[in-house]
């Protein structure tokens, strides 16, 4: 699907900006106050194709790829981690992962971050290789503590009652860019996995959070016609075992971010290929009981290869890559939404 719509204004980043910081005019509920996007500290170092989670009340991003100083498509594989604490406004850096992995996707489950894959390789001419690594982090250190039955890159990973369920990526053996409904969930009270019910699009790159029990995968793409960009949005039922179909977002976006707060799943960014390529500044925000997206004021700096979460009351944007796929782009920016505030 392309990436433009008829009803939809492609804006640069200085105009995004402007727009989320001064003029936004989209759908407000009488007697409130407009959402905004803000600057936040930046990341202590330049990090894209990245993933977070919250755990203590503070937020760790793990890994990543950091551009060079040309655009040769040359990256350094990075172990880098970093914790943001809102109580103090700032980042810190944190211990290195065993070993430099991008795509690693973290989720917190019995007050412990777990990172889960991800790639290795720093040429996207020469390919990056799946590793099926797990690593553990308590705070004070990462530590290896096992495989993932198969090695599941550009996942999502969503914990729920304290087990993680990773849902759709890449699998060892196709083509990075490919797309699987796979879904494998972890329980790290046993050490055990467990294979559950399948999501209804095959993808990688997509996006997700947990409102009320239920999980919510969005966006990603398939390699049909080169890479194609997914609005399919999806809706996972623990207890029943099974997916339902939701009204697909607006705009499909692949390399996307996403979080849950307040009832409400958020997602930002992406990138698309057709034409010169780029990256999307669109926010959305799905609304479960209505079945319904609005849009939202738009990213002030447009990314994708970002980190998504919601943590005090705010939803970050952190880090990723302002041009499409390749380029010496990697960004420290960190960006917060503010909601609509009754």
């Amino acid at each position: 699907m392309p990436h433009t719509r008829r009803r939809f204004l492609r804006l640069g980043a200085t105009a995004a900006a402007a727009l989320a910081t001064t003029s936004w005019t989209g759908r407000v509920a009488a007697g409130a106050s407009p959402a905004e996007w803000q600057t936040a500290p930046s990341l202590p170092g330049r990090m894209q194709e990245v993933y977070c989670t919250t755990w203590n009340e503070q937020i760790v991003v793990a890994g990543g790829l950091r551009s060079g100083p040309d655009s040769n498509r040359k990256f350094a594989t990075l172990s880098d981690t970093a914790l943001f604490d809102p109580a103090t406004d700032t980042w810190r850096e944190g211990p290195n992962l065993p070993a430099p992995r991008h795509h690693i996707v973290l989720a917190t489950a019995n007050e412990t971050v777990y990172g889960f894959g991800g790639f290795v390789g720093e040429s996207l001419q020469n390919g990056f290789q799946f590793r099926d690594d797990m690593y553990a982090f308590d705070g004070e250190e990462w530590t290896r503590v096992g495989s993932m039955p198969v090695p599941l890159g550009e996942t999502v990973a969503l914990a729920v009652d304290d087990r993680i369920h990773l849902v759709t990526g890449s699998l060892h053996g196709a083509d990075t860019q490919g797309g699987t409904g796979r879904h494998l969930v972890y329980d790290p009270s046993t050490n055990d996995w467990s294979e559950a019910a399948p999501a209804p699009t095959a993808r990688s790159s997509a996006t997700g959070a947990v409102l009320d029990g239920h999980l919510y995968v969005a966006g990603g793409r398939t390699p049909t016609n080169g890479l194609t960009n997914l609005g399919a949005l999806e809706r996972y039922d623990p207890d029943a075992d099974a997916w339902t179909e939701c009204r697909p977002l607006p705009q499909p976006s692949g390399g996307l971010a996403g979080a849950a707060l307040d009832g409400t799943l958020y997602v930002f960014g992406g990138e698309y290929f057709d034409g010169a390529g780029g990256v999307y500044e669109h926010t959305w925000a799905y609304d479960p009981q209505a079945d319904d997206w609005t849009e939202q004021p738009p990213m002030p700096t447009p990314r994708h290869g970002l980190a998504g979460t919601a943590l005090d009351d705010r939803v970050f944007a952190i880090g990723g890559n302002t041009a499409a796929a390749i380029g010496a782009a990697t960004a420290d920016t960190v960006e917060t939404l503010i909601p609509d505030a009754d």
